[in-house]
């Protein structure tokens, strides 16, 4: 049905064979560890587990806590992510984020570089400017008198930040719009040829030399159910800031006249900063000084260097910025990865700018015959299901006006239809994974989260077959409590 898409992550290897270390453990003296060379075979482990703990409804099932599993799920309605959420299982937006140390590249009006700390900025952002001022008086909006420190948001939003102009591979100048803690996350380190070193999550997207990809993907990582790194599957090159290159661009006087009929500045057009780093280093120049003799001018473009190795170095506070458009990406050690720009916010100016398709972005049901909660029947046409796919199209324009206008997205995403698609990434313990399915997999559950429970279904089956095999039979469909 429709796009929805379910993977795994992660799982635990032989889960069977750890229920059955669990509940053996629980009945003998002995060190259950020390006896694993003769533990079952996962298969007879599966047949135990069913017979002594499942099949006698003995009520004792913490064992089927310890495996886990985590599944990416996709283009599902956002009102699926909530109902998993009211759950109580662990579910995080494609959650992609650096650690605390990494260094943010900004461009200063000089046109040398400043490099802060992803933390810092934080800090700042949050808690405003370091140093601590004393107001004497009742400030200007009613501020009592005392210590503070000075609100630090519009002074970072002023920064030049470096960004990558992604249609020319040249770079420029952004905004940050927004600093964010994500908390603490699995943090993996990667190590470039060159030296260079990048922190992040194994879902952050990273622009490589194939485009756009979570580190995961780019690598082909595997990993264990403790976020240990198994192998890697495939090559990566990560796009790096940066190398010279030659670039005729800015070099008539005609199209400096333009640059400065535009308004632009030094800070506005950094490859402009550059020409004037190369002839006049020592000087903050007007653009009208810029004039360049017909020719090669030099500019910074990015360029790809292979990854080298990976290491998971464990649970890590974490941190991304949001950047204001039209390239939603800024450099960090170095390396050009994707900010945190808010993926239905995103998608739908895109959608607006008729740069994609409306139903990979909003969800309607398909057409055909419904029943209500009260059992009163109805048929949704394709009249109606046109009607409201238009009205999902002009919500979308009306989203990108506001923020043309200058409203904030928080502000703006309140006419967004609620059933936006939304990625996520859910995480289950065997037992509570088995109580999803029992609340969800049934008649009476909505349509578009028993098709979630349909996707997660052959991937338990492959994981727990035993287990699964026991559910089907006994479980499945027939509302009970989860064991």
């Amino acid at each position: 049905m429709d796009r929805f898409r379910v993977e795994v992550i992660a799982k635990t290897h032989n889960p069977q064979q750890v229920i059955y270390a669990a509940m053996h453990q629980d009945y003998t003296d002995k060190f259950v560890f020390d006896g694993r060379s003769h533990w079952p075979s996962e298969l007879e482990a599966g047949e135990i587990i069913v017979k002594r703990l499942l099949a006698g409804e003995r009520g004792h099932y913490g064992p089927l806590e310890h495996p886990s599993i985590t599944f990416n799920c996709g283009y599902f309605p956002h009102s699926v992510m909530q109902q998993a959420r009211t759950h109580r299982v662990g579910i995080s937006f494609d959650v992609q984020c650096l650690d605390g140390d990494t260094e943010v590249t900004f461009i200063q009006a000089s046109g040398s570089l400043r490099k802060i700390k992803i933390a810092d900025l934080y800090d700042v952002w949050e808690n405003g400017e370091k140093a601590i001022r004393t107001r004497q008086i009742i400030g200007r909006n009613g501020e009592p008198p005392g210590e503070y420190r000075r609100d630090g948001k519009k002074r970072i939003q002023k920064m030049s930040l470096r960004v990558l102009n992604e249609e020319t591979g040249t770079f420029q100048i952004g905004h940050v719009n927004n600093v964010m803690c994500s908390g603490l996350q699995p943090v993996y380190r990667l190590t470039l040829a060159d030296g260079k070193t990048l922190n992040c999550t194994i879902n952050h997207r990273l622009l490589t030399s194939a485009g756009w990809q979570t580190m995961g993907d780019a690598l082909g990582l595997i990993v264990d159910e403790n976020h240990e790194v198994l192998a890697t599957t495939q090559n990566c090159q990560l796009m790096c800031n940066g190398v010279w290159t030659n670039d005729a661009i800015y070099t008539h006087k005609n199209c400096c006249d333009d640059q400065i009929n535009q308004g632009l500045n030094l800070r506005e057009n950094p490859r402009l900063g550059e020409v004037a780093q190369l002839n006049q280093p020592n000087q903050n120049l007007q653009l009208a000084k810029f004039y360049q003799p017909r020719g090669e001018v030099k500019s910074l473009k990015a360029h790809p260097v292979k990854v080298t190795q990976i290491e998971y170095i464990g649970k890590q506070m974490t941190y991304d910025l949001e950047v204001d458009g039209p390239w939603h990406n800024f450099v960090a050690n170095g390396i050009v990865v994707h900010n945190s720009y808010r993926y239905t916010g995103n998608q739908i100016l895109e959608l607006a700018e008729n740069k994609k398709d409306l139903e990979d972005i909003f969800y309607l049901r398909p057409v055909g015959d419904y029943t209500d909660r009260q059992g009163k029947k109805y048929y949704y046409s394709p009249q109606q299901r046109q009607a409201d796919l238009d009205w999902c199209l002009e919500a979308a324009k009306r989203y990108k006006a506001d923020l043309d206008n200058g409203l904030s997205e928080e502000h703006a995403r309140g006419k967004i239809p609620f059933d936006y698609r939304q990625h996520f990434v859910v995480s289950f313990n065997l037992r509570s994974l088995l109580h999803f399915l029992d609340l969800r997999y049934k008649k009476d559950a909505q349509l578009e989260i028993q098709k979630l429970c349909d996707l997660m279904w052959p991937h338990l089956q492959e994981w727990t077959p035993a287990i699964a095999q026991w559910y089907q039979k006994n479980r499945l469909g027939k509302s009970r409590l989860a064991p």
